[in-house]
This record gives structure tokens, C-alpha cells and sequence, in this order.
């Protein structure tokens, strides 16, 4: 197993960072895994969902989204972050013939928006399928202490400084926001997996009951025991899973 690093640049002009992770043995496939708000390619979680999936024999794209870490560029959230779900797309499509991207909270997002825009079951431009991982559904503040501090975090100034310095991640002030996950969803034309935990403290899990209700088939939901917020140990055999799935359900006429 080795890993590379490697840039990728946005259809808006934005440099991201990025990295390739090899298996010793390819099976032809390449998965693009996007991260969460204030997280980075180089975060112990998200190596250890690259590792398990080269393990498993898939090329792995990893990233810095916009605003994040080494990456160029202001965080919105979600929303132009699926301009660098298209880049890395059609950087894995250069580099495999079968593509899954896989998104976690803010990155699920983001795949969200990127899927919804890149066509239907016959288009073989985009990604074979997703999977999104404790994903919301709708623009609401989870009644938490985690959602009340990122309440602070992304909408005032003095959040904005501390993001920037804490956490590598600068924010636009104000960025505009499109329609919620729970619609974008069903304009999906691909199989779509919806894995969430049921020990997530921050995002309950009803939000992956409502994105699954609202996918289009084919579809799957995963609802993981013991498995809290985004990528982390309990979500590396439910996301493995997942990816598989989307790779024998994906109709003929998907790539």
C-alpha cells in the first residue's frame, strides 16, 4: 500500500490539495472519499477509511476540500464544495473505470449536489454511485451542544477566526445555500447508500431515514450500532459495505 500527493484543480479555478492511495493489487476501481466540515485529507479518520477501502483493492482519492487545510479557496458549506466532488470525479475516471464517492456530514453534502447535477442512470460521465455517510437532510440546527457550537463557529466573526486557526478552515461569511440534501437526493439517477450511526450525537439518526425515504431507486440504508458522527471505526465496515453494494447495483448503462 503507498500513497502520493498529488493537486487537483476546481471547474472555478480553485487548487486543491489531494492524494493518491495505491493497493498492491488494483481491481480497477477508484473511490474519491470527501471529508467533513473542518477535517482534512491527512486526518487519522479519514486515512483509516482510505486504508480499509485499498485494503479491500480500490484506488482511493483523498482531498482537502475548499478552505480546508493545504486547499485554496473559501468554505460554503456544502454547496460550491461540489465543484471539488467534479474535479476529483474526473481526476478518478482518468485513473480507473469504475468510480464510488463516498462523503461524510458537510462532504455528504457536497456528493450530494455533485450527483444530482452529473445526470442520470445512463450517464457514464460521473461516479458509478454514492455513499453518504451522517449526512443531513435539511437546514436545521441539531439541539445540541455540538450544533449550537457550530452555530458560533460558521456564522460569526470570531468563529470564523478561531476555524481558521484551530481547525485549517476558513469559512465565507454568509455563503448562499441551494436546496436541502432531502431534495437533492431524489434528483439522483444512481444507487445512493445512506449509512449513519445510531450513536451520533451530533446529527440524529432520522436524517438518514429522511434522505433514504426521499432517494430513488436503487437505494440502500444502514442505521450502524455503536458508530457515532462521520468516519470513524465503526463506520469502516458499513462504508466498505456500501461501496460494494453501489458497485453490483449500478445499472448496465452506468461506468
Amino acid at each position: 500500500m503507498g500513497s502520493a500527493p498529488t493537486t487537483l484543480e476546481t471547474a472555478d479555478g480553485v487548487r486543491l490539495a489531494a492524494r493518491w492511495w495505491e493497493p498492491a493489487s488494483a481491481n480497477g476501481d477508484a473511490i474519491v472519499v470527501v471529508h467533513g466540515f473542518a477535517a482534512r485529507k491527512d486526518q487519522p479518520a479519514v486515512q483509516e477509511v482510505a486504508r480499509h477501502l485499498v485494503a479491500a483493492g480500490h484506488s482511493v482519492l483523498t482531498y482537502d476540500s475548499r478552505g480546508h487545510g493545504e486547499s485554496g479557496g473559501l468554505c460554503t458549506l456544502g454547496e460550491l464544495e461540489r465543484l471539488d466532488v467534479d474535479a476529483a470525479v474526473a481526476a478518478a475516471r482518468d485513473h480507473a473505470d469504475r468510480v464510488v464517492v463516498v462523503g461524510t456530514s458537510m462532504g455528504g453534502v457536497a456528493v450530494l449536489n455533485h450527483m444530482a447535477a452529473s445526470g442520470g442512470v445512463t450517464d457514464g460521465a460521473g461516479a458509478r454511485g454514492a455513499v453518504v455517510v451522517a449526512t443531513p437532510a435539511r437546514w436545521e440546527i441539531p439541539r445540541t451542544l455540538r450544533g449550537a457550537a457550530s452555530v458560533v463557529i460558521t456564522q460569526t466573526g470570531p468563529g470564523r477566526v478561531m476555524a481558521a486557526r484551530r481547525f485549517q478552515t476558513r469559512l465565507a461569511v454568509r455563503p448562499e445555500r441551494g436546496d436541502p440534501p432531502v431534495e437533492r437526493i431524489c434528483l439522483v439517477g444512481k444507487p445512493v447508500a445512506v449509512v449513519h450511526g445510531l450513536a451520533d450525537r451530533f446529527l440524529p439518526p432520522a436524517a438518514a431515514t429522511a434522505l433514504f425515504t426521499a432517494a430513488r431507486e436503487p437505494r440502500r440504508l444502514d442505521l450502524v450500532p455503536g458508530m457515532g458522527h462521520g468516519f470513524c471505526a465503526a463506520a469502516l465496515g458499513p462504508v466498505e459495505s456500501a461501496v460494494a453494494w453501489v458497485m453490483r447495483t449500478a445499472p448496465a448503462g452506468t461506468v
